[in-house]
């Protein structure tokens, strides 16, 4: 009897040691290093897994493994790094500039100080799906018609208000103004319900290829003497056009303006995290230039940012010293 007792007892401190062995490597599993991106069918989500197979193959991923994960895009993306859910995040330049100084969505909270840019990345362009019979060439056709905005809390409302106000109009110059989600966006544009939708997008984008093809849109040219000044005001809007014949309905180049797509962080973020996932990237630049269509474009200096928007992170700084490509 006695002996079974011992043996009880035995199984009970094995059994007890080895749950606090597991809670013990739960506690002390390596933290993963997170990437906020947006919805699946845009262009960060990818892009974010593209960074991370690539930082997954270093050294540095065995202290914690790199995760894209999904989120409403850049405006919750510099928001989440602020609040410390996300490590770093995607975000357009011109959405980056304001949460760095506390302006327009961010003014509540204040600026900022502590974001840092790691990588400058794909360009965006302003785009405008219309609907093929509905009499739009250009942005100016847009007023008094059925538009899709997007989401009041999306990157690309940024943009879209800056556009307006440098056109002196406002949201109640629409006919119909709805604020939806991208596919939504898609939706609402094949049914009828709007005449056009407004996004900001690399390219070739899924999002524009389906709503091209499934609902007899084309391209909006976004030109003319108010784009023009917008460009010259702010230093972070370039000047771009989407390629004709990458969309159905638009066989010529569509002119527009855009942003480019950020890697940001906050100084939290370890020196030699930075350094790795830069790192990573630019030692596998043919790779990462071949995990989407978007990133073919691209050049190695195109991924060095300047500090117009705000400072670069150290550990991306020391990177990018060491190789050269900052004096």
């Amino acid at each position: 009897m006695k002996f079974k007792r011992l043996s009880l007892l035995a199984v009970i401190l094995s059994a007890g040691a080895v749950g606090a062995c597991a809670a013990l490597s739960v506690v002390m599993a390596p933290k993963p290093v997170t990437i906020a991106t947006a919805v699946p069918g845009g262009i960060y989500h990818p892009v974010g897994n593209a960074i991370c197979r690539l930082y997954d193959l270093t050294e540095n991923a065995r202290t914690g493994a790199c995760v894209a994960v999904t989120s409403d895009g850049s405006v919750t993306n510099v928001r989440q790094i602020r609040n410390g859910v996300s490590a770093l995040g995607l975000t357009q330049s011109d959405v980056a500039y304001a949460a760095y100084r506390g302006e327009g969505p961010f003014a509540t909270a204040g600026p900022d100080t502590e974001l840092r840019t790691v990588m400058a990345l794909l360009s965006e362009s302003f785009t405008i799906v219309a609907r093929a019979d509905a009499g739009i060439s250009n942005f100016q056709d847009l007023r008094g018609k059925r538009v899709g905005l997007g989401k009041s809390n999306a990157g690309y409302a940024i943009t879209r208000d800056v556009v307006l106000g440098f056109y002196g109009w406002k949201i109640s110059d629409f006919a119909r103004a709805l604020e939806l989600g991208p596919a939504e966006q898609n939706e609402t544009l094949c049914n009828n319900q709007v005449d056009a939708v407004i996004l900001m997008a690399g390219h070739p984008s899924g999002l524009t290829q389906e709503a091209t093809t499934e609902c007899r849109a084309k391209l909006v040219r976004v030109s003319g003497p108010p784009i023009d000044r917008l460009i010259a005001a702010y230093p972070y809007y370039v000047a771009s056009f989407i390629p004709g014949g990458m969309y159905p309905g638009s066989p010529h180049d569509v002119p527009t303006f855009g942003t480019r797509t950020l890697l940001v962080t906050s100084l939290r973020l370890p020196d030699e995290t930075a350094y790795a996932i830069v790192k990573a990237v630019f030692e596998n630049f043919e790779d990462f230039r071949r995990l989407h269509p978007a990133l073919r474009v691209l050049k190695a200096n195109d991924l060095v940012p300047d500090e117009t928007v705000m400072p670069i992170h150290p550990g991306a700084m020391k990177y990018y010293r060491e190789v050269g490509l900052i004096r």
